[in-house]
């Protein structure tokens, strides 16, 4: 006999059963009165529940008949718009597609033209700021918020990226990339192999984002115990050594911040009271990083404060964290030209929390992305020695006589790398690997009319949106492509079989000379470069698009340009062979050894970048990372 608990469970299983069905009746109803194709999953993918727990039930998953799944489990996953790609949209024969599950609706889209509409009409197509709820460590923040509150953000966080933070963010990358070009070739070698390149570009882009967004800079550890500065970096408030903690902590500033950001994931997931209480080593250290980090800001902040009380505002320091304090955005100072239009009205003051927010917004976005940018690239050029020499070449022009970047000449050096080899190496990367793989928006209360394949058609209220940037970024249809070069040279080998979308090529970014009547339609400040090519608008969005763009593009760009001509210039980098020969050996090599060694650690690299990709922030490459060699030029 059935006791009155189990009839109760019985009876809630029953009630979720008619909800989910009943949900799904109308999302079914909604998707075929929308006249955009939908494809019918049994699971939400976006549902926190199903994205919490699918590594378990995932394997289960794989087990049951291909043709039980085969239709919707691989577009469930999480990490879907990576492993898939352009994939789905080719399947089906449309570049916006509407998942119609018992949760709600989700629309996915790689069309310029969707994107278009979808980032320019910022009113009608928000930001699911529950997504972004673990972002308010220390305050609300430009990422966090909407409506009249995330236009007073904008306007506190668009002016600190001007362009003498840009002067800032060139010297000091430029120094913290010779530092670490220093650490690898110490005692005068002449080549090393480095296992892993992806945290030293962490460590690299962290260095920076501590100097330009608080006015601190940390060392090397090979950096001589002096702390020596270089002094056409400007002046430093303080040379970080990690060893050293400050009166009234626990953790020194430079362990903290990189333990920060190391454990951040414990910090987001697990609430504080929790993650405070457990038992595990990270879990403390996390705990402890966040905590002595909100110490750290509220003294820089007020540090800052008392700099502003003694001295003119023109005087304060040129790092991000000092122009947000100068007044909220109120400065006579020049914003960056590239940044997205703000609204000009007098801008409104922020509490000190707001404040402290946005400065954690700032490490995080600048420190992932641009890290990510620097790691890629490199792999990338070690897989492709034709695009390398071809930047080194022009690296030879506009420093010539063996003479290294310099720190001062940002005005003229930066402009020349960025309409250069460089500058397509770096639009190249951001198109294949771009910083997210999918860019959220919503529908809320209402249904919104959207135009899908020259259709209008209507997104039904209550839709989560994912614009999928690797797939964008590979849409033919949206793309100019080339016949493919047969090499191999792909992340996912299946993928545009026809044509070179799928292929690291960084000179179908260089427009012929004289040719730069590009007919995309472009803004007439868009940052891009001006020789490069201009793909139409909502093909190409590494930084987003649209009002709620990246700020901090320029930045990005200002400092990857920088690390790459400090590291080029004077070094080559290519594949090691050390797993596939013997060591040192394998410059000894017959050719045809050599080339079958290097074609074996070009599938490793890779199988690696196709396979250990995970995304918290950023896309970014997990577990081993592809080993690289550089060798000094001259």
């Amino acid at each position: 006999m059935l006791t009155p608990v189990l009839l109760a469970i019985l009876a809630l299983a029953l009630l979720q059963t008619l909800r989910c069905y009943t949900a799904f009746r109308r999302n079914l109803a909604a998707a075929k009165a929308s006249g955009i194709p939908y494809v019918v999953l049994p699971i939400y993918p976006v549902a926190t529940t199903w994205l919490v727990t699918q590594a378990l039930w995932t394997p289960l998953l794989r087990r049951l008949p291909n043709s039980w799944t085969d239709w919707w489990l691989e577009l469930s996953l999480e990490m879907a718009p990576w492993d898939l790609l352009y994939e789905p949209f080719a399947k089906y024969g449309s570049d916006t597609l509407l998942l119609v599950a018992p949760g709600k609706c989700e629309l996915r889209t790689a069309d310029a033209a969707v994107i278009s509409q979808v980032t320019t009409r910022r009113s009608d197509f928000p930001k699911p700021l529950e997504v972004y709820g673990s972002l308010m460590l220390y305050g609300t923040n430009v990422v966090t918020t909407e409506g009249q509150i995330w236009k007073a953000h904008r306007k506190i966080t668009n002016p600190p990226f001007s362009e003498k933070n840009n002067h800032l963010v060139w010297a000091e990358a430029i120094f913290q990339a010779q530092s670490m070009v220093d650490s690898w070739m110490r005692g005068g070698t002449r080549s090393r192999t480095i296992t892993n390149i992806g945290d030293d570009s962490m460590r690299l882009a962290l260095h920076v984002i501590s100097r330009a967004g608080f006015g601190r800079r940390m060392q090397w550890p090979t950096t001589d115990e002096e702390g020596k500065e270089n002094n056409s970096a400007g002046p430093v408030d303080l040379a970080v050594k990690s060893t050293e903690i400050d009166e009234a902590h626990t953790m020194s500033y430079a362990d903290t911040l990189s333990s920060l950001l190391r454990y951040m994931v414990w910090i987001l997931i697990v609430p504080r009271p929790i993650l405070k209480r457990l038992p595990f080593k990270r879990a403390k250290i996390a705990y402890q990083a966040y905590v002595e980090w909100g110490m750290y800001l509220k003294e820089m902040y007020k540090a800052k404060q008392a700099e502003l009380a003694s001295s003119p505002q023109h005087d304060v320091a040129l790092d991000l964290l000092g122009a947000l304090v100068r007044g909220g955005g109120s400065t006579d100072e020049k914003p960056d030209s590239t940044a997205p239009e703000t609204d000009q009205a007098s801008t409104p003051q922020l509490s000190e929390s707001d404040i402290l927010g946005n400065a954690f917004i700032f490490i995080i976005a600048g420190h992932e992305t641009t890290s990510n940018a620097i790691h890629f690239s490199i792999i990338y050029l070690a897989l492709h020695p034709t695009a390398q020499l071809a930047l080194q070449t022009d690296l030879d022009r506009l420093f010539p006589d063996h003479r290294p970047p310099s720190p001062t000449d940002y005005e003229t050096h930066f402009p020349q790398l960025l309409n250069s080899m460089a500058g397509a190496i770096l639009a190249e990367e951001l198109r294949l690997i771009p910083p997210v793989i999918s860019i959220p928006k919503c529908v809320r209360d209402q249904p919104q009319p959207l135009t899908v394949n020259g259709r209008k058609c209507t997104v039904p209220a209550d839709t989560y949106i994912s614009i999928l940037t690797p797939a964008a970024h590979r849409n033919p249809n949206c793309w100019p492509a080339g016949p493919p070069s047969g090499q191999g040279d792909r992340i996912n080998p299946a993928m545009n079989p026809d044509n070179d979308l799928e292929e690291f090529k960084p000179e179908r970014w260089i427009l012929p000379d004289n040719n730069n009547n590009n007919t995309s339609s472009t803004k007439p400040d868009d940052p891009s470069s001006p020789s490069l090519y201009r793909p139409r608008r909502g093909a190409y969005i590494p930084f987003s698009e649209g009002p709620r763009s990246c700020l901090g593009r320029r930045f990005a760009q200002v400092k990857v340009m920088a690390v790459l001509a400090t590291i080029f210039h004077a070094h080559s980098v290519e594949l090691a062979l050390d797993d596939f020969a013997d060591g040192e050996q394998s410059r000894e090599m017959a050719e045809d050894e050599r080339k079958a060694a290097w074609q074996k650690a070009k599938a490793d690299a890779y199988r690696k970048v196709r396979r250990n990709m995970h995304s918290l922030f950023t896309l970014q490459l997990g577990g081993e990372d592809v080993k690289v060699r550089f060798v000094r030029r001259r």
